[in-house]
């Protein structure tokens, strides 16, 4: 409890915070101070409309306080490392014994998250003209909600409530304590030797991550590659690199149990062999923000494991209530939960008609190389019955990509059989979540790679991959002329 996490609390769950007097009725009442909760407040209050955040623990919700802030804010110190280490390939030579400093590293994680956090302050949505309630709401009705001994009553509500990580139940490791997203930002030293166990964005990150801080890493996953959602290619490429990073993978590997001696974790594989590490973090996944909140009495149907069941408008069994975000989608990504925002709040405030469906949703893994994402894969596109085209362009032909040292990664599009319509694309490049916006754009407003190919990128420049890709359709695509008609 430093003076940065001093800060970051009182700007995001301050202790002398008083819930005001609830108003006689309110327009909308947001369950949860997310990023897609607060997103709602803040359209509503465009609106003049009577508004009123509950928040049970911090508001800024899992990314600013566990997520996307403290990760993105230590992956970039791993990222110095990893520059540093491989300096001399630039001609710069680094004096021997050198060090990563992990408590500096910690530090400037918590300094850099209490910056940011007071851009989710109470006070600031008070001045936007929201009522903000801190404490645990759960409904007593159809049109109400208790936190603490008031009730808020409502004409419609917004349930943005996020995940929380699964638990697990392989015997002795709630004997021998673990870390999870929630509690991986709060170590001070670096654990010598450090177990991960589940693939998926945040197993991957945080492993390569603190391999190059000087942990010994072992990443264990039950699934047969590292990222389940991603592009093959991409997944196995990634793999390559972390293990060239030296950390230990095990893939179909699942722990049988935990034991510990003294003050080592021993964990123990399913079939006979057996690892010694000094921390564990857990990172298997995250179930729906659903407990507590007591939906049966408001007449939502929910499901612990899916989460709040809706309609593509967001609305859930109650025609008043609306659920956003992690707590009811599939995608759980920050900027995918403001965006449902805007929608529901439309929706429910003005009689909208919006669409979640509509989305274009890029996603990023920030692993080093990145892989982004943006529309439908190939698989996805097939079992639509669209006959799918894809075009690849690879780093290592990019003149950008060869100068920085860059090259493992490469774009891959996919098309419309046929035609130059873009379906869907994946990046693997080491800005990738930067690039992956032009995809975006050109599904969004459904221009085809025509445009893209067409469009002038700055040389040299990385993003030369994508029109790279984009010319191969151009090159591979017969263009009929039109046939000439015969002179009378």
């Amino acid at each position: 409890m430093d003076k940065y996490n001093r800060k970051l609390l009182q700007n995001v769950f301050p202790t002398d915070w008083k819930n005001p007097k609830p108003a006689d009725i309110y327009d909308l009442v947001v369950i949860g101070g997310g990023p897609g909760g607060l997103a709602a407040i803040v359209n509503a209050c465009q609106l003049n409309a009577k508004v009123a955040v509950v928040e049970k623990e911090h508001l800024g919700g899992e990314c600013l306080n566990v997520g996307c802030i403290p990760s993105k804010a230590l992956l970039r110190c791993s990222r110095a490392v990893a520059e540093v280490s491989h300096a001399s390939e630039y001609g710069i030579e680094i004096p021997r014994g050198w060090k990563v400093d992990f408590t500096k590293v910690m530090e400037r994680v918590r300094r850099l998250r209490s910056e940011i956090s007071a851009g989710d302050a109470p006070a600031k949505f008070n001045q936007l003209g929201a009522d903000v309630f801190l404490g645990m709401g759960r409904f007593i009705g159809t049109h109400q909600l208790q936190v603490g001994s008031q009730t808020l009553r409502f004409k419609k509500a917004i349930i943005a409530t996020g995940t929380q990580p699964v638990r697990l139940t392989t015997p002795g490791l709630k004997d021998i304590g673990y870390l999870t997203n929630q509690t991986v930002f709060n170590l001070t030293a670096l654990p010598p030797r450090l177990a991960v166990i589940g693939g998926g964005p945040i197993g991957c990150e945080m492993a390569q991550a603190f391999q190059r801080f000087g942990s010994k890493v072992t990443f264990i996953t039950h699934n047969a590659n590292l990222l389940p959602r991603d592009d093959a290619t991409a997944t196995e490429l990634l793999k390559t690199v972390m293990l060239a990073e030296g950390i230990q993978i095990f893939v179909k590997t699942e722990v049988e149990r935990f034991e510990k001696r003294g003050k080592e974790k021993v964990l123990h594989l399913k079939g006979g062999k057996s690892l010694v590490v000094d921390e564990i973090l857990i990172a298997v996944g995250r179930v729906p923000a659903v407990e507590g909140l007591d939906l049966q009495k408001a007449k939502v149907a929910f499901d612990l494991k899916t989460g709040i069941a809706c309609e593509d408008s967001m609305q859930t069994s109650n025609p008043d209530i609306y659920a956003i975000g992690d707590v009811s989608w599939r995608h759980k990504f920050t900027h995918v939960s403001k965006e449902m925002a805007k929608l529901a709040v439309q929706n429910a405030l003005n009689g909208g008609q919006f669409k979640r469906s509509s989305l274009v949703i890029p996603w990023c893994t920030y692993t080093d190389p990145e892989i982004a994402h943006v529309g439908m894969n190939e698989m996805e596109a097939e079992e639509r019955g669209i006959p799918v085209k894809t075009l690849m362009a690879e780093l290592s032909h990019i003149d950008r990509a060869v100068v920085d040292g860059e090259t493992i990664g490469f774009a891959k599009l996919h098309v419309k059989d046929g035609t130059d319509q873009l379906l869907g694309a994946t990046l693997m490049a080491r800005h990738a979540g930067d690039m992956i916006s032009e995809l975006s754009v050109a599904i969004a407003s459904q221009k085809g790679l025509t445009a893209l190919a067409q469009a002038i990128h700055p040389f040299p420049t990385q993003s030369e991959v994508i029109r790279s890709a984009a010319d191969v359709l151009q090159k591979s695509m017969k263009m009929k002329k039109p046939a000439r008609k015969k002179a009378a």
